[in-house]
């Protein structure tokens, strides 16, 4: 290569820098940002899941077997049992104010029931507008009404002089043997935060990129951004966004040691390719973001797309809900999202450790996306040279 390639290279890149430096605005976006979402999440998810989330108990029987059954509630993992109400009009009024999550409510006469083999019931109401905590308390109660229901059978079968050893067939004659692969612990941060983080870092990236070009044109700079670079877009845009990448590429891979090396959460490969993918992930969207704001060259609009693209990546992931579930006219779209192909990395390299081969296609995907910026170089320069943008 020529020295004047060189030369326009580094003069496009310090003159970069500056502007970085000279507008704190660049710096909280990213920096800030990530380092709020790392100190905020990891915080948030140092337990892996939620504990003992209030819960009320509504005993009408208050026998000795309702209290049992009250007290082994109290000692799971995610039940605290914080209430003792008369009524389930008080239970509703306690869970409409927010106090609890969820209430049981142990109808009068249970234990003579149990004793008289009349099936009594046991009800329990779940608040499921809180999606976590419903779903943890419903576990928690469903399976302690479960292991009460088989302790009653026990004690009747006893009563009848069943031998021991034939007991537990009777009780639960399939035995579900249920083994969680990746994340046996049920941890939440490992399944979100792994994705929370890309999630975030890609709206970053999208709008710092989108930014950095668009400021130029609405500022009507960008003629002393393509004379640094002698009027060459290739070098104007690779030198311009080169520190970004430097800098978002950092950032990701900071993630990365957080989770795999402070937070221990399963690494079955090598946090090379963990690292590689991070590297691809941040400048497939960085090309995604010089596509926007070329076909829409003026700040304001780049931004809107930006905003709207990246937060549909959130869904176009896979974590929350399937793909394979969606309907097929929704399906084919997650092909325009690199954090799709990212999340199949984590899965195939982190928490299964499969061979390099299965995620193979997914890191030439992310390169790939490099291609988008060919489509606008063209326009994006004349953009850039005439300057013949509107002053928003």
């Amino acid at each position: 290569m020529s020295t004047d390639f060189f030369s326009a290279f580094i003069n496009t890149f310090k003159r970069e820098l500056v502007r970085i430096v000279s507008r704190p605005i660049y710096l909280l976006t990213t920096v800030a940002v990530m380092g709020f979402c790392y100190l905020f999440f990891l915080t948030l998810f140092e337990e892996g899941l939620p504990n003992k989330m209030p819960m009320a108990m509504v005993d009408l029987d208050n026998s000795s077997l309702s209290r049992q059954f009250t007290r082994n509630l109290a000692v799971t993992q995610q039940a605290d049992v914080c209430m003792h109400l008369n009524s389930h009009t008080e239970a509703r009024k306690e869970m409409q104010k927010g106090k609890i999550y969820a209430f049981v409510e142990i109808e009068n006469g249970f234990a003579q029931k149990v004793l008289s083999n009349r099936r009594p019931k046991i009800t329990f109401y779940v608040n499921e507008s809180y999606l976590v905590a419903g779903s943890l308390l419903y576990k928690d109660i469903s399976y302690m009404s479960v292991l009460t229901s088989g302790a009653m059978q026990r004690q009747v079968l006893r009563a009848r002089g069943v031998d021991e050893s034939k007991m537990m067939g009777i009780i639960q004659p399939i035995v579900i043997d249920n083994h969680s692969i990746g994340n046996p612990w049920a941890n939440y941060g490992i399944y979100l935060l792994n994705l929370l983080f890309p999630g975030v870092l890609q709206l970053i990236i999208l709008s710092i990129t989108v930014f950095a070009i668009g400021v130029e044109l609405k500022e009507r700079t960008s003629h002393l951004w393509m004379s640094s670079a002698n009027n060459s877009i290739f070098i104007a845009l690779t030198a311009k966004l080169l520190p970004y990448t430097i800098l978002l590429s950092a950032l990701g891979m900071i993630a990365n040691i957080l989770l795999f090396n402070f937070m221990n959460y399963p690494l079955n490969s090598s946090i090379v390719w963990m690292f590689l993918a991070t590297f691809l992930f941040v400048v497939a969207y960085q090309a995604i973001g010089v596509l926007i704001i070329g076909i829409v060259p003026v700040l304001r609009d780049g931004i809107t797309l930006v905003a709207f693209y990246g937060l549909l990546g959130f869904t176009y992931a896979g974590f929350t809900f399937p793909i394979e579930q969606m309907p097929y006219a929704v399906q084919i779209f997650d092909k325009f999202f690199p954090i799709r192909y990212y999340f199949k990395i984590y899965v195939d390299q982190a928490l299964h450790g499969a061979d390099l081969k299965y995620s193979f296609f997914s890191f030439i995907a992310l390169a790939l996306f490099l291609l988008l910026p060919l489509v606008v170089l063209k326009r994006l320069k004349n953009a850039a040279i005439k300057e013949n943008m509107p002053i928003n």
